[in-house]
């Protein structure tokens, strides 16, 4: 995708810097106009823990500094069927496969014990492939502009 297909596209929200170090900065995710519109407000990160990407920029940015994210939508969808779409197929598929050899009972253990295994699994994961998502820097947000 071009530069400016992925600028117009994107979700943008306001991250602030936690840490730099040349390129490298770790940018702390402020819930924002992306996750106003979501209906499942609050279900990807706690509303204590914040979402925190480390990122490479060619800004000069501090600690302190706010800035604009760019998350691809791309991403945003791909992510909300890891998280809510796995466990749910896990569920079903497990029961249905379980329910053909055991009782009931002993089939909905099965399939929440898979469901279970489901997080793990998209915890390593996210491990695995967390740092591949699209988001970058698109600006420095400036609080005090000159007048």
């Amino acid at each position: 995708m071009s530069e400016e297909k992925h600028r117009e596209t994107a979700v943008e929200d306001v991250g602030t810097v936690v840490w730099a170090e040349g390129s490298q900065v770790r940018v702390e995710l402020v819930r924002g106009a992306g996750c106003k519109s979501c209906s499942m407000r609050g279900m990807c990160f706690g509303r204590n823990t914040p979402a925190v990407f480390e990122l490479e920029t060619d800004l000069e940015l501090a600690v302190g500094d706010r800035v604009q994210l760019e998350i691809a939508p791309s991403t945003r969808v791909l992510s909300s069927l890891l998280v809510f779409g796995l466990p749910m197929l896990t569920l079903f598929v497990a029961f249905i496969l379980a329910s053909r050899w055991l009782v009931e009972i002993a089939a909905i253990g099965v399939a929440f014990a898979a469901t279970a295994l489901s997080f793990l699994m998209m915890r390593l994961m996210d491990k695995c492939f967390g740092n591949r998502l699209q988001v970058r820097i698109g600006r420095k947000i400036d609080d005090h502009p000159a007048e």
